[in-house]
């Protein structure tokens, strides 16, 4: 039960049933290595699917946005459920923080780093994202403690924006396990011994007993299950549109992530475009994005006044319509 496909789905049934008005916390730990990709980006750009094919690694997508995370059993990923105030969707670091004041008491001087990176000694040992329905929301992230830094380099190939805008030339470089980072007293602590300092920390509570819990009836992982079915159709949904234009380019955006936008020309006249990225705004309406950018002259202003009207900050992120029609021009900004 503890495949991306339900795990992932397990978050989107604490936040759709009617069931759970509170706030939520749980953890899970994959039993085999999986590369899990954000629900808007390009599988054929950000994994190396030879690779995982070979080393018979899972591939899935989840209904949040963010970036592609490889994990193994190595790996810990922590869930927040919660419901929109009106200030805390989206606040990264406030649900970070019983997992940094946690990793602090054990010697690991854990801070955010970006929007939604938690870094030790500048590398990265926790990615995050987010999914918003209706009202409810979740809010989580992986935490690296043993995983295989070898695999995960190979598994993952970022675009060279992504990287760029980190300083950095390769996933080795970037990421990190917090292990080695534990005072000695700790530095054989157990995966169970950490799951229950954060529990304490977050529940605020000195006594693990005191941690109020919830135990999964059948007819709930049924309904879990009838979450997965229907979005996991086929392949489809995992490994996406593979892009197939003239044009491949991408510009990470401070405060918004990587925005990738696949496109092809005629007589300049923009003919097709898809958009990916890290971005974590799994709610957007790209496709609207897309259409009002088919059809208009392959032109600065053109392209301008085109994206001026989509709502670029409500689908994507906080981006100026110029920023996005320079993506498109300018050829410093090509992937391919």
């Amino acid at each position: 039960m503890n495949r991306p496909i339900i795990t992932d789905s397990l978050s989107k049934f604490f936040i759709t049933s009617p069931k759970f008005t509170e706030p939520i916390f749980y953890f899970s730990r994959p039993p085999q290595a999986s590369v899990v990709i954000g629900l808007n980006q390009d599988v054929y750009s950000e994994v190396n699917l030879n690779f995982i094919r070979n080393q018979q690694i899972q591939l899935s997508r989840r209904f949040a946005g963010g970036g592609a995370v490889f994990v193994d059993p190595g790996n810990l990923t922590y869930v927040f459920i919660d419901n929109d105030d009106g200030s805390n969707y989206g606040d990264f670091t406030r649900y970070a923080q019983p997992v940094m004041s946690t990793l602090k008491k054990l010697g690991v001087d854990a801070k955010m780093k970006g929007r939604n990176d938690l870094t030790v000694d500048g590398k990265k040992v926790s990615g995050m994202s987010a999914l918003k329905i209706g009202n409810r929301f979740l809010c989580g992230g992986t935490l690296m403690v043993d995983v295989d830094l070898a695999a995960a380099a190979k598994a993952l190939t970022p675009p060279k924006a992504k990287l760029q805008s980190k300083g950095i030339k390769s996933v080795h470089s970037r990421v990190t396990n917090i292990r080695q980072y534990f005072d000695p007293k700790y530095q054989n602590i157990t995966f169970e011994e950490l799951e229950k300092r954060i529990f304490l920390t977050v529940f605020r509570v000195a006594d693990i007993r005191d941690v109020p819990t919830y135990t999964m009836t059948d007819d709930d992982w049924k309904d879990v299950l009838k979450i997965a079915d229907e979005a996991y159709t086929g392949g489809d949904f995992v490994m996406g549109e593979k892009p197939n234009d003239g044009y491949f380019r991408g510009r990470h955006f401070d405060g918004v992530g990587t925005v990738e936008i696949s496109f092809s020309t005629k007589n300049d006249i923009v003919t097709h475009a898809k958009i990916y990225g890290d971005f974590n705004n799994p709610n957007g309406d790209l496709a609207a994005i897309e259409n009002h950018i088919t059809n208009v002259p392959f032109a600065k202003d053109s392209l301008e006044e085109a994206f001026s009207v989509t709502n670029l900050e409500a689908n994507i992120g906080k981006v100026a319509p110029g920023d996005m029609a320079d993506l498109m021009l300018k050829e410093k900004y090509d992937l391919k």
